[in-house]
């Protein structure tokens, strides 16, 4: 889950996930190791529901960086708006896990970093099973982009 302010006590924070831009092929700032939000200025957004957290986290960034979105269109998955965008249909914010594999090099971290809490909530009194599963994901890297194969 994301961090709220209603964050249960039996959360425990793991790291913070890293976002990318995702853009279409041939794009001109798939040049860069990192795309300043303000050059995406004038750029049609893949968006996501309007209810949707991602879609809250996309807005958010883009009216902080003085961005208004112009939206192509609106879909309920990360890895439909990679999928569109990478066709041409615009740009696209997602965290750097949700990348398709396959469309890694269409993706590059943004300027300023955008990122978010990955917190993981068990039960006051968590079994075997619980406990194995926490400590796994606390093995994980959860604040970088090296997943994705930035290399051009």
């Amino acid at each position: 889950m994301a961090a709220c302010e209603q964050s249960p006590d039996d959360a425990h924070h793991l790291g913070d996930e890293e976002f990318v831009v995702v853009l279409g092929a041939g794009h001109r700032l798939l040049s860069e190791d990192r795309v300043g939000l303000r050059a995406l200025e004038g750029e049609p957004w893949v968006r996501f529901d309007r209810d949707s957290a991602l879609d809250g986290v996309l807005l958010s960034v883009l009216r902080d960086n003085g961005l208004t979105p112009t939206t192509a269109a609106r879909v309920s998955q990360a890895a439909t708006a990679v999928r569109w965008v990478a066709h041409g249909l615009g740009a696209t914010l997602v965290p750097a896990s949700v990348v398709p594999h396959g469309y890694e090099h269409l993706a590059r971290p943004v300027s300023p970093a955008v990122s978010q809490p990955v917190i993981a909530v068990v039960r006051h009194d968590p079994g075997p099973g619980e406990t194995a599963l926490l400590e796994l994901l606390r093995q994980e890297i959860w604040h970088a982009t090296a997943s994705l194969s930035l290399v051009s």
